[in-house]
């Protein structure tokens, strides 16, 4: 599960290899073993992860 700065949070997966999707500060939203990175809207409150 990653969670936003609001609090809330979502299980995330890659869709390019399925895997679960990790969130640091530096990075953003990536998947670890693939490498895709990710850019999500929070459902909770409208802002980018």
């Amino acid at each position: 599960m990653i969670r936003h700065e609001c609090g809330y949070e979502e299980p995330a997966y890659c869709k390019k290899c399925g895997r679960p999707l990790e969130y640091t500060e530096r990075r953003g939203i990536y998947c670890p073993n693939c490498g895709h990175r990710v850019t999500i809207l929070c459902p909770h409150c409208g802002k980018r992860w």
